[in-house]
């Protein structure tokens, strides 16, 4: 399990909903708004038996009604000074939520992870294992906004064990700001190991990210941030976010 770069030829296909031979029933359900944004997102985790993965959220873009009244809503609502979490919940008072013009946009899969805290106490959470964000979403704030609900839903959230460059960044800058503290965790140790700091690097210098096998010169996003030169020198480190 590593922060070890991949290239962007991402092997776990979530743009299409995986068949699953085993049993499976809806979780959790809850709403969301993406930041600075007035698109109300609904996020449904289905657990699964027997799969691939232990659970899929799905994230939809709510329809309605009267799309322009909601975003209307949405604003003034915002300069009333209510907070999102209040502002979903007025909304979905109001009884106007349309399913046929709701559309999926996001899948995130995610296993059951163990892990032990900082006092040596066992701990449970749910580790990445896959995302899929449509791209016409890409870049809206959608990710971020996500993981701080899983975060909040299941209190702990590892990354997941391969990333691409802008997965990285994902974690190490928006998760950061989005959701809070970032803490960087030996697997094969089972112990904690440091606070992830500003510009992807522990707050006492542990570097928790290698390139495995890509050339430095297709980093893109990560070109400007630090790694460890050596294949795998991370292999065994994640990144674990707490409510």
């Amino acid at each position: 399990m590593s922060p070890s770069l991949i290239g962007d030829t991402y092997a776990k296909n979530l743009s299409t909903l995986p068949s699953f031979p085993g049993g499976s029933f809806v979780s959790n359900t809850l709403y969301f708004l993406i930041p600075d944004d007035v698109i109300v997102c609904k996020l449904t985790e289905t657990t699964y038996d027997g799969a691939d993965f232990d659970h899929i959220a799905a994230v939809e873009e709510v329809g309605f009604h009267s799309v322009d009244f909601i975003a209307s809503y949405i604003d003034e609502l915002r300069d009333d000074g209510k907070d999102d979490d209040e502002i979903v919940r007025q909304i979905l008072d109001l009884g106007m939520i349309d399913e046929t013009r709701s559309i999926t946009i996001a899948r995130f899969a995610y296993d059951n992870f163990s892990f032990l805290l900082r006092d040596g106490a066992a701990a449970e959470g749910k580790q990445i294992r896959g995302a899929f964000v449509t791209p016409q979403k890409a870049g809206e704030g959608l990710a971020g906004q996500v993981y701080r609900q899983l975060t909040l839903l299941h209190s702990h959230l590892a990354c997941d064990n391969s990333q691409t460059p802008f997965g990285a960044v994902l974690w190490a800058v928006t998760v950061r700001n989005v959701v809070g503290r970032v803490d960087i965790y030996n697997v094969a140790q089972q112990s904690y190991v440091e606070e992830l700091g500003p510009g992807a690097v522990g707050v006492r210098g542990c570097v928790p990210w290698d390139i495995g096998k890509l050339n430095p010169a297709s980093l893109g996003k990560w070109a400007s941030y630090p790694f460890s030169g050596t294949i795998h020198h991370c292999y065994y480190l994640v990144l674990i976010i707490s409510a």
